[in-house]
């Protein structure tokens, strides 16, 4: 260490300009550094959906969902195995361990499903990341749905694709353009032509053909034959059979023309109640900042060279607005922060300069920090930087410069007085920096979303810590030796007056030694059960996005049409109130199946206006109250629920329940299954501060059932498939080709005239034309009636079970659900029946329990350290005082602020924990080394105090100043950061001072050995 320090005071100008090239390089890379709103908790998901077109829900459960499940079982890294079956649709989410990678765990999805055992024609499709999502835009310029979604299907989002990043670009709302023939019953009685021989002429007249190459001269030739469909009138003229030697076309049993396959869903915005929009959905490890940018030139691209002349992509959604205002949030707080700690400084120290010149190893550090995690092609978010209390750096720097400052007051302020400093500090500072990164352990040992959260802020820390570490023993010592010469600290008035009240306090508090200590040691140890007792818990405070995101579940009978009326009313509802900016609904499910929802279901994604611009004092949890009771008054028999837009995407994610939290029962009978559900749903509405309960409904699916003659139909020639043929193209429509035009494709079906989906009553009545050119009802081979079956099937891990989401109003999910659980354990269940909690609070409970484990772990090596450093049990006794005060002060400070404890105070309190024991660790040392020069106790005690006075309290006061800005923020990006910085503010503040005045009452017992 002296060789250094003597190496940099003899180049200090090299160092000070290598420092500054450090941080016009370190600049140069910050700017590609990339920046997310929040970090990403969730583990590697992939999703499958499959349609099974007009399939009921056990149908697609026996078929598809089981099939799957077998062919996915017993994949490297899987967790959970979780599925959702319903009409004609079958959504299987595998989830896996957080150590798996995506883009394998993809890969061997994709593998699995190649061996699945499923019907012809189905075709299993992997869904993009949810959580990937950063763009919605809609299509303007033109009332043409129709061709507004043609747009955007074959041209838009091909070309979005295209930009950095993009995973995919799935597309909702609009008419997807279609060639339908509608066959009259009547003109195949007439010709006596069955519905089979359509269709099977319409698919022969749909196709090219290839043949060998032939030469000609000298020319090779290759043979094509080309016969697909062009135009409606080729479909008219397609021949269906010979009557009589005359030619029976499509155009003589049929009408042919352009229309749109049937819709399963329809979007609204603001004042637009449809419309065409688009998702731009990332890949999981892509950068979102660049990728927006490569975006936005695609759409400049598509609006200015590409799109026809008026239609435009108009983006109303985009995670860059959150981005920005997250950084904003986070450069306001760090800045106040630094300011803050710059101001402190200087009152402690007096001098102008050396304030200056330390608080500049704050900023360097972190762009240094920053720097590095660009080239490393790391993200930063808000934690990562916002949790970063720049105090707790200062503390580094500080300890040298105070030091320095101390010893020069008796040698002068010359290079070798720099020397002695770092001989004198070096060791123990190195140590105490040690000490503070083995407090982060808990961190490094996290698992699950927890540690996808915290992990890359303990990384940030690690790297900013050890960036000051080295700036302290170059930048500063550098600077000292070029900038301080001849400079001297004073203490201002304020500082000697509370310097003398606080040695006459210790004076009086030594004569009453023993009461004093037995008094705090009681508080303290009391303070603490008491209010670990008392205290809310809950596993991470809400992360404000800026939005509301509302679910509203109307009965599951309800029509399309009808649930499209009340979306609409719903709209009007949400655009009524003054703080909402934009309002977008979604309802029923995109065509291709990539959400697993109904007619009956309806989200809405709010956009709220910035709080400046909200009535005063109105908060956003009033807002959802007040939403919810006027949801709830329109919509009396609808499930309704409110969240925000990534998180309700990742609560799904993370428990397989579109909701915060869920009761899942697990059984084989779907009756006994919604029987308990019905009274664990009616337990949860007794408890204070659950909101949004509903139970995921299994039952009550009206269904047509048509139940064919066998015997019957095969006595009058019919197949099976003839029947179920003429039956589907009459209810629904039978998709039997695809027509081609350019790059691209639409269906072509076969349907019956729309009266027989209008008119149930005519459905027994639906002609079946015999291959001899007779007819018969449908009612005469088959039966036709009505039943009730499964709207919804749910798997877990192979079993069925029923969910019961919920929310959590208040900020106690602990104390909540605890109270929800004694109420349940009430339920009588069947033998083979069970219940299990999902969602946030079974997070945080393992998380919970993973501290348990690793804060001992972390706090056993802390005191072996220390033993290794004191090589007494004793003086490492008296050390971990330190921290009990610090833990003592912070959660009193959650409890006066109303937080609760969760992940984010737990690291709080873990920062707090290697600050205290190195304040303690100054004092301590610095006693034993007086007394070993020959200081009597009381006599040391009294210089220890006198000499450590200001660098402690200063070091807990900028520790403080630091993360004060955070510890009263409110908005957008302050939620994680707040509880996290009240523990360190608390900490620090009350902590320091029980440091200050307990720790010199304990130095008595201090062994005092070499």
């Amino acid at each position: 260490m002296r060789q250094w320090i003597i190496f940099v005071t003899n180049h200090s100008l090299l160092f000070l300009l290598l420092i500054g090239s450090l941080v016009l390089v370190g600049a140069f890379f910050v700017k590609d550094l990339n920046v997310e709103a929040f970090p990403d908790p969730s583990p590697p998901i992939v999703e499958i959906t499959t349609v099974y077109e007009g399939r009921s829900a056990e149908e697609v459960e026996r078929q598809i969902t089981v099939a799957l499940e077998v062919a996915l079982a017993g994949m490297d890294g899987i967790e959970r195995l979780n599925s959702i079956s319903l009409y004609g649709l079958s959504d299987v989410k595998c989830k896996f361990s957080y150590h798996k990678n995506y883009k394998e765990a993809k890969q061997e999805v994709i593998n699995r499903l190649a061996g699945a055992t499923l019907p012809a024609g189905v075709q299993p499709t992997i869904v993009a990341n949810p959580i990937g999502e950063v763009m919605r835009y809609t299509l303007t310029g033109s009332d043409n749905l129709l061709e507004l979604r043609g747009l955007q299907d074959w041209t838009v989002a091909r070309h979005l694709k295209t930009a950095d990043g993009v995973e995919d670009v799935p597309s909702e709302g609009g008419f997807i353009k279609m060639y339908n023939v509608v066959v009259q019953p009547e003109n195949l009685i007439k010709y006596g032509i069955t519905l089979a021989q359509v269709i099977d002429s319409l698919s022969k007249a749909n196709l090219n053909v290839g043949g060998r190459a032939i030469e000609k001269g000298d020319q090779y030739y290759m043979v094509r034959g080309l016969g697909l469909i062009k135009s409606l009138a080729d479909i008219e003229n397609a021949l269906v059979t010979v009557k009589s030697g005359k030619p029976v076309l499509v155009r003589n049993v049929a009408q042919v023309s352009i229309g749109n396959i049937p819709r399963t869903g329809i979007v609204a915005l603001n004042d637009r109640d449809d419309i065409v929009m688009g998702t731009v959905v990332l890949r999981r490890d892509a950068k979102s900042i660049p990728s927006i940018r490569s975006l936005h030139e695609k759409i400049d691209e598509l609006n200015t060279r590409i799109l026809p002349k008026g239609i435009r992509v108009v983006p109303y959604y985009e995670r860059w607005d959150l981005i920005v205002t997250v950084i904003k949030k986070v450069m306001e707080t760090a800045a106040s922060g630094i300011v803050l700690v710059a101001v402190a400084l200087f009152l402690f120290l007096g001098n102008i300069r050396a304030a200056v010149i330390t608080a500049a190893i704050i900023p360097v550090s972190l762009l240094i920090t920053l720097a590095v995690m660009a080239l490393k092609g790391e993200s930063a978010n808000l934690l990562s930087i916002g949790a970063i209390d720049f105090g707790i750096i200062a503390d580094i720097p500080l300890l040298l410069i105070e030091d320095y400052f101390r010893l020069s007051r008796k040698h002068g302020s010359g290079a070798m007085t720099i020397v002695r400093t770092a001989e004198e500090i070096g060791k123990p500072m190195i140590f105490s920096v040690g000490i503070i990164l083995l407090a982060f352990i808990p961190i490094f040992m996290m698992k699950g979303a927890e540690a996808q959260i915290f992990a890359p802020m303990a990384k940030t820390y690690l790297y900013a810590i050890l960036f000051t570490l080295t700036l302290t023993f170059s930048y500063l010592v550098a600077a000292k030796h070029r900038l301080l010469k001849g400079a001297c600290d004073r203490e201002f008035g304020f500082l000697e007056k509370l310097k003398r009240n606080y040695l006459n306090i210790v004076w009086f508090l030594l004569g009453h030694r023993r009461k004093v200590l037995t008094a705090t040691f009681a508080v303290v140890t009391i303070g603490l059960v008491v209010g670990l007792k008392i205290i809310s818990s809950q596993f991470l405070p809400k992360m404000d996005e800026g939005n509301i995101y509302a679910r509203i579940v109307f009965p599951y009978t309800i029509s399309l049409t009808k649930t499209y009326e009340h979306a609409r009313e719903a709209k009007k509802l949400f655009l009524g109130f003054p703080e909402v900016q934009t309002v977008d609904f979604k309802i029923g499910r995109p065509e291709d199946g990539t959400d697993p929802n109904g007619p009956f279901n309806s989200d809405y994604t709010v956009l709220l206006k910035p709080y400046d611009q909200w009535k005063r004092g109105l908060t956003k949890e009033e807002l959802e109250d007040e939403v919810r009771e006027k949801l709830a008054q329109q919509f009396p028999n609808a499930d309704i629920n409110l969240s925000q837009y990534i998180q309700d995407n990742l609560e799904e994610m993370m428990s397989g329940v579109k909701g915060e939290n869920s009761v899942k029962i697990f059984g084989d009978d779907l009756v006994q299954l919604d029987r308990i559900a019905k009274e664990v749903k009616e337990a949860l509405t007794k408890v204070s501060g659950i909101a949004d309960e509903g139970i995921m409904k299994e039952l009550g699916q009206p269904n047509l059932i048509i139940d064919v003659h066998r015997e019957t139909a095969s006595a009058l020639g019919l197949t099976v498939q003839d029947v179920l043929d003429t039956v589907a193209a009459a209810l629904g429509g039978k998709e039997i080709s695809q027509i081609i035009e350019g790059s691209r494709n639409f269906s072509l079906q076969v349907s019956f005239p729309p009266e027989y989906r209008k008119e149930p009553e005519k459905i027994p009545n639906i002609p079946i034309v015999l291959p001899g050119g007779g007819v018969v009802a449908l009612s005469r081979i088959a039966d036709v009636h009505y039943d009730t079956g499964a709207s919804f099937i749910y798997r877990e891990n192979y079993r069925k079970y029923i969910p019961i989401k919920f929310s959590v109003t208040s900020n106690d999910l602990g104390g909540t659900v605890a109270k929800a659980q004694e109420l349940t354990r009430k339920i009588k269940l069947p033998d083979g029946y069970y219940m299990e909690w999902s969602g946030m609070f079974n997070e945080m409970k393992k998380s919970f329990q993973r501290f348990m484990i690793s804060i001992p772990v972390a706090l056993f090596l802390i005191l072996t350290a220390l033993y290794l450093l004191y090589r007494s049990v004793r003086n490492v006794l008296i050390t971990m005082a330190a921290p009990l005060f610090a833990v003592f002060a912070g959660l009193l400070g959650l409890l006066i602020m109303g937080e609760s404890l969760s992940v984010s105070s737990m690291v709080g309190f873990i920062s707090i924990i290697g600050v205290s024991i190195l304040n303690s660790s100054v004092i301590i040392s610095h006693y034993i080394r007086l007394s070993l020069t020959g200081l009597g106790r009381e006599e040391a005690i009294m210089e220890t105090v006198k000499d450590k006075f200001r660098p402690v309290l200063m070091g807990g006061s900028v520790a403080a100043l630091g993360l004060l800005p955070a510890s009263m923020a409110h908005g957008i990006g302050s939620q994680v950061q707040r509880p996290l910085a009240i523990v360190v503010v608390g900490g620090m503040l009350l902590g320091t001072t029980l440091i200050l005045l307990i720790t010199p009452l304990l130095l008595k017992f201090v062994q005092v050995e070499e």
